[in-house]
């Protein structure tokens, strides 16, 4: 029985996850949810108190197993700064090509639920390794926000752009491309090839248009 009802509960958060990667949380109802999942509306109430429960529960469940790799990652103090960078963007992509729903999800979907302390977890991380290198000298002395958001920019769009379909999946092919680009954003030298320099110049320009949103909120 036990068994049972945390499958029908997985079932309903997986469900929330699929709807609203593609119509947004406000785009979905409990109807929908509930009917994707296979359950009645009555059921679904007796996992979570409405939406914004279910689809704040669903939220940080994704944001956990994203902040738990990002700390395994960051408890390797052998590895360089570049090398952090390098792969925490390849951990993110990796992430997308595993699991585009929950990664669009939270990431690249508006959501206007109340934030938790898990859900801005990352966003620290990222800016105590920024402020923790820039104090060491191994990075410009840069606002660590900004250097997130300018990070966080140049990295979502490969995911937003193979959604919209102007990239070709899967993402992990472009890592070294937005390495490239977070380099030459950040003053931090590196040789970029050829291949690189149309994918970079994509991400730049949609930087620089604007049309990104901070994900690691």
């Amino acid at each position: 029985m036990g068994s049972g009802r945390k499958n029908r509960r997985g079932e309903i958060v997986d469900a929330t996850i699929r709807l609203a990667a593609k119509q947004g949380v406000s785009g979905v109802s409990i109807r929908q949810i509930a009917s994707e999942a296979g359950v009645t509306e009555g059921a679904l109430y007796r996992h979570f108190d409405n939406k914004d429960d279910l689809c704040q529960q669903a939220y940080q469940q994704i944001v956990a197993d994203m902040v738990e790799e990002k700390e395994q990652l960051l408890q390797s103090r052998t590895a360089t700064l570049e090398d952090l960078l390098r792969d925490w963007i390849r951990l993110s992509f990796e992430y997308y090509d595993r699991y585009p729903d929950a990664f669009t999800y939270v990431l690249l979907t508006p959501y206007d639920f109340t934030e938790s302390d898990i859900t801005l977890q990352q966003g620290r991380m990222f800016s105590q390794l920024i402020a923790d290198a820039s104090q060491a000298g191994e990075f410009p002395d840069t606002d660590p926000v900004l250097a997130m958001s300018h990070f966080s920019g140049l990295m979502l769009n490969v995911p937003r752009l193979i959604n919209e379909g102007t990239l070709a999946p899967p993402a992990l092919q472009y890592v070294d491309a937005v390495y490239a680009a977070v380099r030459g954003v950040f003053g931090l030298s590196a040789a970029v090839g050829d291949g690189r320099r149309d994918t970079i110049a994509v991400l730049q320009s949609a930087v620089l248009g604007g049309r990104h949103r901070d994900p690691f909120a």
